[in-house]
């Protein structure tokens, strides 16, 4: 029982930052934009275009991405260990790495 509470606390607190760092990595740039203001471009009533432009067209959508393929990554590295019953198991081991260079070389 006292395990499961540990873990639910980290669970927490790991959420609470990746909510913290979101909020920073959407703040935080080449512009400046106030915390404040983002609530506010959120609703459809940025103070003015540009700005507006910036949050909903580029920080948003490339927060979000990280969030999404950082958990992708995460999952698929604890399934390739679940698979192998073997904790450093990497991408190497079925030659994925080397097939993404493959695709990514073909795709340019």
């Amino acid at each position: 029982m006292r395990k499961q509470r540990r873990y639910i606390l980290a669970f927490l607190i790991l959420i609470l930052l990746m909510l913290v760092f979101l909020v920073l990595n959407i703040c935080i740039g080449s512009v400046g934009i106030p915390l404040s203001d983002i609530p506010v471009i959120l609703s459809g009533k940025a103070p003015d275009a540009t700005t507006g432009d910036i949050v909903i067209q580029i920080r948003i959508p490339r927060a979000l991405a990280a969030v999404l393929l950082g958990g992708a990554l995460g999952l698929s590295g604890y399934l390739l260990q679940t698979f192998f019953h073997n904790p450093i198991a990497s991408p190497f081991t079925l030659g994925i790495s080397s097939g993404a260079k493959l695709v990514v070389a073909l795709a340019m």
